[in-house]
């Protein structure tokens, strides 16, 4: 944990220098995160400063391990990935980490009985999935467990 918060002030710190003020907050959606791979969203960097083990073991798509080599230009859209709560100008946090990549692009799941707004989102997140090899489905009952990234691993991704 301290490896990833000191990583995370180190690119704040860079940021900074960019930025010429404090850094805001800023989070984004996964199914949103997944729209700007896909739609190949000019100088975003995924970065993802979680360990080696476990960025082998599995990573989202484009994301570059942090390493003390990695540099920014004041132009690039960083996406932070299970890396902490912080940001600046072009910089986010993806909102649940790789646990939410997992739940909301590679395998959304909707009831069947579920509202109209809720089949939208749906529906967004349904076209992002199948780009990415995911599995929309439509369920009886919202599964309370997750699939974990092994599982989403031998399936391709």
């Amino acid at each position: 944990m301290r490896r990833v918060l000191a990583a995370a002030a180190a690119i704040l710190g860079v940021l900074a220098l960019f930025a010429g003020k404090a850094p805001s907050i800023k989070s984004v959606a996964p199914v949103e995160l997944a729209e700007w791979i896909r739609d190949r969203k000019p100088n975003l960097r995924v970065i993802d400063t979680r360990s080696e083990a476990e960025f082998e073991e599995y990573h989202l798509p484009r994301a570059e391990r942090l390493t003390s080599a990695t540099t920014f230009a004041p132009d690039d859209t960083i996406v932070l990935v299970a890396g902490g709560s912080v940001s600046a100008r072009n910089f986010y946090v993806l909102r649940g980490g790789v646990q939410a990549w997992i739940d909301e692009v590679m395998n959304p799941t909707i009831t069947a009985s579920a509202p109209p707004s809720a089949r939208a989102a749906y529906e967004r997140a349904s076209i992002v999935s199948r780009y990415f090899g995911g599995v929309p489905r439509i369920v009886d009952n919202v599964p309370a467990t997750h699939v974990n990234a092994n599982a989403v691993r031998r399936r391709g991704c």
